[in-house]
């Protein structure tokens, strides 16, 4: 068995090999070829919650064990914090432990690099709504999916905008434009792109049905995962034909999914699975001046996915410390 640091998962997996990677998983998850039972949900105190998520893909066994604990921004510990167990199918041996936090953000980022290769790979520009880990990484996803000149950041708390573009500097090593925006509504106006990854319970863009109208932006939702949380407001769904998400169990699970479903803000058929678009199995036409909405919630099939990949480019690398865990000699 072998432990991979945070350090190790940067340097197995390149973001261009990680969107590959989710593109082939979206691919598994339509055809149905895993085993994904359903993931557990724990809520520790107020908004902290512990989360368990497995799934069975090809010879591997995958468990993340994952927090979210908004209440860490008073500490100056990370929300989300994770991990990942890797065992082989047949013979249950583990095979691999890794930071999963580092894992997340790589995949996440991916996954919305899928849907700006599909939606929208000419677009010059994104606004990012959330300066934290998760943040970094979606905008390097789209770096790689689309011809990006120009970023464009806003967050609540200002004065972390600047340490967020110091280490974006670093992680990209670009010298693309990046520019602090004072409101949402200056973000909108400059982005074809709109990436939200907040863990809010409450729409953090406007609810005003102007600014969505004749507009044919892609809006990449990342940050909620519960059934109280929501980054989107009314407004931008009804001013959508379709609204893409990643995972069906979604519609049970998210905030984001559940109310514009509930609420008859768009109808539930026009709700479509991703990764039924990528092959084939649903076609639609798309307005050039209307708004296209993605959101993901993810799944442990893609963090399974990623990390086996993780797994055997660590091995190929030899990265990674190499633990013993038998009983016997």
């Amino acid at each position: 068995m072998i432990i991979l640091s945070e350090k190790d998962v940067k340097r197995a997996v390149a973001m261009k090999e990680a969107i590959q990677v989710m593109k082939d998983a979206f691919i598994q998850y339509a055809r149905g070829d895993y085993v994904m039972p359903a993931r557990n949900f724990y809520q520790v105190e107020d908004e902290d919650y512990f989360l368990l998520m497995s799934s069975f893909v090809k010879d591997v066994i995958g468990l993340k064990v994952a927090t979210s604990f908004p209440s860490n921004r008073n500490r100056n510990v990370p929300v989300t914090q994770a991990m990942i167990l890797l065992m082989h199918r047949k013979t249950g041996k583990p095979l691999a432990m890794m930071s999963g936090t580092m894992l997340t953000a790589i995949k996440t980022g991916a996954v919305s690099g899928v849907a700006i290769q599909q939606f929208k790979q000419d677009a010059k520009s994104v606004g990012l709504i959330g300066t934290g880990q998760q943040g970094l990484y979606q905008l390097l996803a789209a770096l790689e999916s689309a011809n990006i000149k120009n970023i464009y950041l806003y967050n609540r708390s200002e004065h972390k905008i600047k340490s967020f573009i110091e280490q974006f500097r670093r992680l990209s090593n670009s010298d693309v434009h990046i520019e602090q925006m004072g409101s949402v509504e200056a973000l909108l106006d400059k982005s074809e792109i709109v990436i939200t990854a907040t863990t809010s319970f409450t729409p953090v863009i406007p609810d005003v049905p102007e600014l969505y109208q004749n507009q044919d932006k892609l809006f990449v939702a990342v940050g909620s995962f519960d059934a109280a949380m929501r980054e989107l407001p009314e407004s931008l769904f009804r001013s959508a034909t379709y609204y893409f998400i990643d995972s069906e169990d979604g519609k049970k699970e998210c905030g984001d999914i559940i109310d514009p479903i509930r609420n008859k803000w768009m109808e539930e058929d026009d709700v479509i699975l991703l990764s039924d678009i990528l092959t084939g199995k649903r076609q639609v036409h798309l307005k050039s001046n209307e708004p296209i909405v993605f959101k993901t919630v993810s799944m442990a099939l893609f963090d399974t996915c990623i990390g086996y990949f993780v797994y055997h480019k660590a091995k190929e690398f030899n990265l990674g410390q190499k633990v013993d865990l038998s009983f016997m000699n």
